[in-house]
């Protein structure tokens, strides 16, 4: 059964070539003679870009995990070894091994963390014995939940600060148009000339002091003013012939 369980979880150019093995453990053996060597060049690359990786954009949980992924699959290529020997050493020094990588990993995750975790950082890396990775971790994400709160809470302060100034300047602009020739950088001289109509304009011959609707040029002068323009131009003429008598010898 296990024989056929390892033969189904094999690409099937592999099942062909263990097929005809009698036994799981002589299976198991032969695929691990074959595709159990490690990849210097893979290691390399997974150490450079380890040393390069930096959290950026990404929250800290994103940033964490694509750390130990990582982690794990160096882990996978290079695992600690474990004391073999009949009578167990008593020297520490697997111990100490496994100390100092979980210290590399905290290091490591430390370091790639943004400038606003300074704080989490420096305290975290003086704590003596350094934290493992999970507490770390557990410490920098409270931080930014933290930040996020505080966050969330100045947000709306801030919107509806910028609502209650919009809406007093509305309503300082209403107050103005409610009382026609008030301004604030006009006088009362320009609000008086307002009043009396002297920012009217006529859209029809561009002249001021009167509309469209009253126009003279566009629906005709009205006889008194006929008349009156007629007496004007008489007086004026009389005018001009009594000073030409006068300056005649």
């Amino acid at each position: 059964m296990v024989l056929a369980w390892i033969q189904h979880s094999t690409s099937e150019s592999i099942a062909k070539s263990i097929m005809w093995i009698e036994n799981a453990s002589n299976a198991w053996k032969n695929l691990q003679i074959r595709f159990s060597h490690s990849d210097i060049f893979r290691i390399s690359d997974i150490q450079e870009d380890l040393y390069k990786f930096r959290q950026g954009n990404l929250d800290v949980s994103n940033y964490f995990t694509q750390l130990k992924v990582m982690w794990d699959e160096l882990e996978n290529y290079r695992p600690i070894p474990f004391c073999s020997c009949a009578i167990p050493c008593l020297c520490g020094a697997i111990a100490s091994i496994k100390m100092y990588r979980e210290q590399d990993y905290v290091i490591r995750f430390l370091k790639g963390l943004t400038e606003k975790f300074a704080h989490s950082k420096s305290q975290i890396m003086m704590m003596n014995p350094l934290p493992n990775i999970d507490k770390a971790f557990s410490l920098v994400i409270q931080q930014e939940r933290e930040m996020d709160s505080v966050v969330a809470s100045v947000i709306p302060s801030a919107g509806s600060s910028e609502t209650v100034s919009a809406l007093q300047v509305q309503s300082h602009e209403g107050n103005y148009a409610a009382k026609p020739g008030t301004h604030p950088s006009r006088g009362r001289n320009q609000g008086s000339s307002a009043a009396r109509g002297g920012n009217r304009v006529c859209t029809h011959c561009g002249r001021t002091n009167h509309t469209v609707d009253t126009c003279f040029i566009k629906h005709g002068y009205p006889p008194s003013y006929r008349n009156k323009a007629k007496s004007q131009g008489n007086s004026s003429s009389q005018a001009s012939a009594n000073n030409a008598s006068d300056a005649s010898p």
